[in-house]
């Protein structure tokens, strides 16, 4: 993670301090560092920060369903239970209650627990 921040400016580093306070918020996580993104994990990882510069935080959430909102920039289907949403954080203000639902909501999906529930069918 130091590999991550290291020659970020204050703001960048706030930015993705404040996103991982609420990750963290959602319940007990493992940080999985890559060297382009760091990856926030339960069973599996259900959110990352892909890019931070001066510009922002680009981040993504993994959840069980399609979310329509304006702020996120793409939706990958990853399967019919697995949707990848991207969106962009400019400011620390934009990292508000929504953005803290999305986070719990994809916790929830990081514990894998949906996997094991019969379907309806």
């Amino acid at each position: 993670m130091e590999t991550f921040l290291a020659g970020k400016s204050a703001g960048a580093v706030a930015l993705y301090e404040r996103f991982s306070a609420l990750v963290q918020e959602c319940g007990q996580v493992k940080l999985a560092p890559a060297k382009t993104r760091i990856g926030f994990q339960v069973r599996m990882i259900f959110a990352a920060v892909n890019k931070l510069n001066d510009s922002g935080l680009e981040a993504h959430v993994v959840l069980t369903r399609r979310l329509g909102n304006r702020r996120f920039k793409r939706i990958e289907t990853m399967s019919p239970k697995c949707y990848v949403h991207h969106f962009k954080i400019e400011t620390l203000s934009d990292l508000n209650e929504e953005v803290a639902r999305w986070l719990c909501e994809a916790y929830q999906t990081g514990t894998q627990e949906h996997l094991s529930r019969k379907s309806e069918f």
